[in-house]
C-alpha cells in the first residue's frame, strides 16, 4: 500500500526545511539587520596595553616574584657560561650513563634517570642574574612532559623552580587516510624525538619570560631532580635571552639591508597539516559550522581543523613548514576561531624558523568570535592612522611558522589574583579561628581589635582587586568575567567599613572568595581553532574567512536533505564489514568520541571487527539486557553491576574466555573483588581508586603539626585543630545524590572511613562466603564505635565540601579519594606547591608494622550473555583493557577536560604512563598496594545503605552505637536471606 501524508505533516517539513536553510545562513536574510554586527564588532577592536605595574604588588613568599624583586639591581653580564652534560660532579639515587652517536649529537650527552638527581659544578666570573637554557632530547617513557627540580647550590632558589618542564615532540604518524565511506580517519600520533633547547620558564605561563637566578661571583653547583621521565642533557647554557627588537626598528632595517616586498605570491598551509606538536592530543578535528572551512564535504566527516580547547594551556605550540618561492617581505594571516570563552581573548606567540621576528608577535591576540575571522598580523589602528599590515622577511626556500600558547597580558593579572586569594583565605581562617565557623550573628567579637591588621587587609586587597578588574576589561571588555571581582570588591570595603557586619557575612565572603578561582580557571586556559595560515605578497588579498550567503544556503540545504539517509554525529563503525559489535557507554558523549577515535585508529584496524557506539543512561542497560535488546558490551558500570546482572544471568562468566589470565594480571587483586561469584568472573576493571591523605603543608607548618602515620595520631591531632576551629576531614556520602534515581540511593558504597578502620583491623563485611553479614561481629562493633565516635566526641560535622574547605584552610587535612588531586589542581592553582598528599594513617600492628588497608571503588565492563559476537566482544574487551589504550584514554580524557579530567584506570602499567609526577606515582603505587576490594553478594546493596542508617541513628538521633549496627546488621541479613532464596543460592 502507498504511504499517504496528511498536509500537516508537508507542511511541518517544509517549514522545517525554511527554518534550517535561514539559520543555517547566519540567521540573516539580505536587507535585513545582523544583530551579532554590533558584539563582533566590539570583540574585534583593537586590544589595549597596560602597564601591570600600576596594580599595588604583593609577593607570595618564596616566590620567584619576590626572589626577583630582591635582585632586581643586579647586572645582567652578557658572557655565556657553558655546563656540559657529562662533565656532572655528583649523582644522588641515580645512575647516569654517558652516551654518544645520537642523530644532530657532536660529542657526548647525560643520560638522566626518571629519579634521583645529578649535580653540575662551575665557576660564574661575573656576579648577575642568568637565564638557564638546557639543550635536550626526549628519551621513550610513559610518553608525558619531563618535568625535574632545579636547585643551585644545594636550596629551591624559589617555589617555582621546583617544576620545570621540558616537552616532548610529537607528529602525525603518516597521510591521513580514509574509511571505506570517504570518511576521514584520525591520525595517530607518534613521538618525533630532536635535541631542543629551551630556557628554563614557567610551565604554566604565569610568567612570559624566562626565570632569571642570581649567581654571586665564585662556585657554583646546579642540580636536577628528576620528577617524571628520562631524557638526555647535552649542555647547561647560562645566558641571557636575545633581545627582540620592536617592529619600528626591523622595518626601518629593511631597506638599508636592500629587502624588498615579493609579489604574486600567496601560499596557503592547513592548519591539520601541522608537522610538529608539543603534545599528542594536538591531532586534526572535524568543524562542520561553516561551508568555508577547509576541506569541507557536506555528508563525509572532514578533519578539517586543529587545536581547539586541546590547544589551550601556556607552552602548547604547533609548528607549520611552508615553501617560499623567492627572497622578499610578506604578509602573514590566520583563518582562526575563539568561540569557547565568550568575552575572553586568547593569545598566541608565532616564531619563524625558532625566533620571534619582533616584539609585537608575542602576544598576538584572538578575540572572542561566533565565527571564522581572518586574521591579518597588523599594527593597532591609532586615531585617524589605520592599521597597517606587517611586513616578515623570508628566503626563497623551507621556513617553519611556530605558534604558541601564551597567557599574555593576563599573565600578571593572574598572578596578583593567586596572590589575593591567599591572602584572603588566610584572613578568613584567623576569623573562624575567633568566631567559628559557624559564628553568632547576633555577637559583637570585636574582630577589628582583636586582629588589628584586619580591616587595613581588606580594604588594600579591594584595591587590588579592582585595579585588576579595571585592567581586564580594558583586555576583554566588561561583563560577567569581572562580575565575581566585583562581588567580593564591594563585600570588602563594606566590611572594612562595618567591622562588626563580618562575623554574619562570613559565608557570603567565604563563597565570594571561593569564585576567584573559577575566574582564575577560566582566564587560565587560551583556546583557539586554525582553519589555515596565508603566507601572501603584499600585492595579493587575502581570502575572507566567512562563506557567502549563498554557499551557505547551498550547504546548509544539501546537509539537511541528507540528514534523513545520514548521522552527521555518527559513532558507527568505520568499515562496513560482517564482524560489527555494538557497544553501550554509560559516560557522555565526549567520551564516547574519545572512545570512537581509538577504536577507528587501532582496533578496527587490526582486528577487522567494527564498533557501533551508543551512549545511554546506566538506569535502562538492566530493562535492555532483559528484554533481550541489549548491547554486546556495555561499560563503565559502578562494582555492585556486574554480579547483579550475573544473578539473573544476563552477563557472561569472563574466566572462561583465553586470554583471561594474562588479561587479569594487568589490575591489582583487589580491582577484581566486586566481579566475583560463584566461581565465575563478570566483569574487567577499568576504573579503580581509593583514599589518601591531604594536607596543606603550610598550614601544618605554622601550627608545628606533623602528617599522621597512626590513627592515635590523628585521634591526638583532631582536637589540636579544634583549637583553632580547624577541621580534619573524612569521607562522608549522602544517600540521593543530585538527579539519582531510587536504584541509586539504595546502592550507596560502604563509607570509606568505615571500610579502611575495619580493613586495618582485620575485619571482613561478609562471612560464610557472603551469606550473612559481618557487621555484627565483636570487631566491627568496635570499629563502628570508634567511627562514630568521631562525630559524637570530636563533634566532627557530618558534611562538609571537601575541595572549598580545604582550599580556604578550613579542614588543612582530610582523607578522600585521590582523584581530588586533579580536582583541587585545577580549582586552587594559588596553592601550588603548599598541599600534597600521603597514604591514609594505618593501624598499628602488634610487632611494630603499620597496616593501611583502603576500600577501593571503580567501574567495569561486561560482555552480555546473549551476544551474538562474544570472540569480537572479548577481543574488544582485551584491547580496551591493555596498556595502551588505557594510558591513550586517559591521556586524550586530560587533553581534553585539562587536569581534573585526568583518569583513574584500574591498569597498573596504564598509571604508570598518566603523567603523574614520580613522588605522587610512587605514594599511589604504595597505596594501592593496600587497596581491599568490597565483595559483592545477593543482597549487598543493603550493607552501605543500612550502615549508613546506623550510623546517623548514632550521630543524629543518640542511639547507642551497638545496638543501633544489630539493628541494622539483621535488616541486611534478612535482605541477603531473601535474595539468595530468589536466585537460588545455598543459605
Amino acid at each position: 500500500m502507498p504511504s499517504v501524508h496528511s498536509s500537516s505533516t508537508v507542511k511541518g517539513r517544509w517549514l522545517k526545511l525554511m527554518l534550517v536553510i535561514v539559520l543555517g545562513t547566519g540567521g540573516i536574510l539580505p536587507g535585513t539587520f545582523d544583530l551579532t554586527r554590533s558584539t563582533q564588532a566590539e570583540a574585534a577592536e583593537p586590544v589595549q596595553t597596560f602597564e601591570t605595574e600600576a596594580i599595588p604588588r604583593q609577593y607570595q613568599e618564596g616566590s620567584y616574584d619576590q626572589y626577583l624583586a630582591q635582585h632586581q639591581a643586579a647586572p645582567r653580564p652578557d658572557t655565556p657560561i657553558v655546563i656540559e652534560g657529562e662533565s656532572f660532579t655528583s649523582t644522588d639515587k641515580m645512575n647516569p650513563q654517558i652516551v654518544e652517536g645520537i642523530p644532530g649529537l657532536s660529542g657526548q650527552a647525560v643520560e638522566t634517570g626518571e629519579e634521583g638527581s645529578l649535580t653540575w659544578s662551575f665557576q660564574v666570573p661575573q656576579a648577575g642574574l642568568y637565564q638557564i637554557a638546557v639543550r635536550y632530547y626526549q628519551l621513550e617513557g610513559k610518553n608525558a612532559d619531563i618535568d625535574r627540580e632545579l636547585h643551585i647550590d644545594g636550596e629551591l632558589p624559589f617555589n617555582e623552580s621546583k617544576n620545570v618542564m621540558f616537552r616532548r615532540i610529537w607528529a602525525n604518524e603518516g597521510e591521513m587516510q580514509q574509511d571505506d565511506r570517504g570518511n576521514d580517519l584520525y591520525q595517530k600520533q607518534i613521538e618525533k624525538p630532536l635535541w631542543q633547547e629551551t630556557y628554563v620558564q614557567s610551565p604554566d605561563g604565569r610568567h612570559t619570560a624566562p626565570y632569571s637566578y642570581y649567581f654571586s661571583q665564585g662556585e657554583h653547583t646546579l642540580t636536577l631532580i628528576s620528577a617524571r621521565e628520562r631524557m638526555l642533557i647535552d649542555r647547561i647554557t647560562l645566558k641571557q635571552s636575545d633581545e627582540v627588537p620592536d617592529y619600528a626598528q626591523v622595518s626601518a632595517g629593511y631597506a638599508e639591508l636592500g629587502h624588498t616586498p615579493s609579489s604574486n605570491v600567496l601560499l596557503k598551509i592547513q592548519g591539520e597539516e601541522a608537522v610538529l606538536k608539543s603534545s599528542q592530543v594536538l591531532y586534526p578535528l572535524m568543524d562542520r559550522s561553516d561551508p568555508g572551512t577547509e576541506p569541507t564535504h557536506i555528508s563525509q566527516i572532514r578533519l578539517n581543523t586543529i587545536g581547539g580547547y586541546n590547544w589551550s594551556e601556556a607552552g602548547q605550540w604547533l609548528t607549520w613548514n611552508i615553501e617560499v618561492p623567492e627572497d622578499g617581505l610578506y604578509h602573514i594571516g590566520i583563518k582562526a576561531k575563539q568561540n569557547f570563552q565568550r568575552g575572553m581573548t586568547s593569545y598566541r606567540k608565532l616564531y619563524i624558523d625558532g625566533k620571534l621576528p619582533f616584539a609585537e608577535m608575542e602576544n598576538i591576540a584572538f578575540p572572542f568570535s561566533t565565527d571564522w575571522e581572518m586574521k591579518e598580523l597588523s599594527t593597532e589602528p591609532s586615531g585617524s592612522s589605520p592599521a597597517e599590515p606587517y611586513l616578515f622577511y623570508l628566503t626563497k626556500g623551507s621556513h617553519e611558522l611556530k605558534m604558541e600558547v601564551t597567557l599574555g597580558e593576563m599573565a600578571d593579572l593572574l598572578r596578583i589574583v593567586e596572590s589575593s586569594v591567599l591572602e584572603l583565605n588566610r584572613m578568613y581562617r584567623h576569623i573562624i579561628m575567633i568566631t567559628g565557623t559557624v559564628p553568632d550573628e547576633y555577637r559583637d567579637y570585636q574582630l577589628d581589635k582583636k586582629l588589628p591588621d584586619l580591616v587595613g587587609t581588606m580594604q588594600d586587597q579591594a584595591d587590588i582587586l579592582e585595579a585588576v578588574a579595571r585592567q581586564a576589561e580594558r583586555l576583554a571588555g566588561s561583563g560577567d568575567r569581572t562580575a565575581s571581582l566585583t562581588r567580593l570588591i564591594v563585600q570588602l570595603r563594606d566590611m572594612a567599613k562595618s567591622p562588626e557586619t563580618i562575623a554574619r557575612r562570613l559565608e557570603t565572603f567565604k563563597s565570594n572568595t571561593s569564585s576567584l578561582g573559577d575566574w582564575i580557571y577560566s582566564i587560565n586556559y587560551m583556546p583557539l581553532s586554525i582553519d589555515y595560515l596565508i603566507v601572501a605578497s603584499p600585492d595579493m588579498k587575502l581570502p575572507t574567512a566567512k562563506a557567502s550567503f549563498w554557499s551557505k544556503l547551498k550547504y546548509n540545504t544539501g546537509t539537511f536533505m541528507l540528514s534523513f539517509f545520514t548521522d552527521f554525529n555518527v559513532l558507527g563503525a568505520a568499515k562496513d564489514t560482517d564482524k560489527k559489535i555494538t557497544l553501550w557507554m554509560t559516560q557522555g558523549i565526549d567520551q564516547a568520541k574519545i572512545a570512537k577515535r581509538l577504536i577507528d585508529e587501532s582496533f578496527t584496524n587490526e582486528t577487522g571487527v567494527a564498533v557501533d557506539i551508543q551512549v545511554v543512561s546506566e538506569g535502562v542497560l538492566l530493562q535492555a539486557m532483559l528484554a533481550g535488546r541489549g548491547p554486546d558490551v556495555a561499560f563503565s558500570l559502578p562494582n555492585d553491576k556486574p554480579v547483579n546482572y550475573a544473578l539473573r544471568n544476563a552477563v557472561e562468566d569472563l574466566s572462561k574466555y583465553p586470554g583471561y589470565e594474562q588479561v587479569a594480571g594487568r589490575f591489582h587483586p583487589s580491582a577484581m573483588v566486586p566481579y566475583q561469584f560463584n566461581g565465575g568472573i563478570y566483569g574487567l576493571p577499568i576504573d579503580q581508586s581509593f583514599p589518601v591523605l591531604f594536607y596543606r603543608k603550610d598550614i601544618l607548618e605554622e601550627m608545628n603539626l606533623e602528617v599522621p602515620e597512626t590513627w592515635e595520631d590523628v585521634f591526638t591531632m583532631i582536637p589540636e585543630l579544634q583549637k583553632h576551629n580547624l577541621l580534619f576531614g573524612f569521607p562522608i556520602q549522602v544517600l540521593v545524590r543530585l538527579g539519582a534515581n531510587v536504584q541509586d540511593a539504595s546502592s550507596l558504597p560502604v563509607n570509606a572511613a568505615f571500610g579502611t578502620m575495619l580493613y586495618q583491623n582485620g575485619g571482613q563485611l561478609y562471612r560464610e562466603e557472603g551469606q550473612a553479614s559481618a557487621l555484627d561481629t565483636e570487631l566491627a562493633i568496635k570499629t563502628f564505635m570508634d567511627w562514630t565516635d568521631l562525630y559524637t566526641t570530636y563533634k566532627l560535622p557530618i558534611t562538609t565540601d571537601f575541595v572549598n574547605r580545604f582550599r580556604s584552610g578550613e579542614m588543612p587535612i582530610a582523607i578522600d579519594d585521590y582523584t581530588r588531586f586533579n580536582i583541587i589542581s585545577v580549582t586552587a592553582p594559588e596553592l601550588k606547591g603548599l598541599w600534597d598528599f600521603t597514604v591514609v594513617p594505618g593501624t598499628e600492628q602488634a610487632d611494630g608494622t603499620v597496616r593501611r588497608d583502603v576500600p577501593t571503588r571503580g567501574s567495569a565492563a561486561v560482555m552480555l550473555e546473549a551476544s551474538k559476537y562474544k570472540d569480537e566482544a572479548w577481543a574488544f574487551l582485551k584491547w580496551w583493557t591493555s596498556t595502551e589504550t588505557q594510558a591513550k584514554y586517559s591521556l586524550e580524557l586530560e587533553g581534553l577536560f585539562g587536569p581534573s579530567g585526568r583518569g583513574s584506570t584500574a591498569n597498573l602499567e596504564a598509571m604508570a604512563r598518566i603523567p603523574w609526577q614520580s613522588q605522587h606515582y610512587k605514594t599511589l603505587m604504595e597505596q594501592w598496594k593496600w587497596a581491599r576490594g568490597i565483595p559483592e553478594v545477593a543482597g549487598g546493596y543493603f550493607t552501605g545503605r543500612h550502615l549508613d542508617n546506623a550510623f546517623r541513628s548514632v550521630v543524629i538521633s543518640s542511639e547507642d552505637p551497638r545496638e543501633a549496627i544489630d539493628t541494622y546488621t539483621q535488616y541486611i541479613n534478612d535482605e541477603i536471606t531473601k535474595k539468595r532464596k530468589e536466585f537460588g543460592l545455598p543459605n
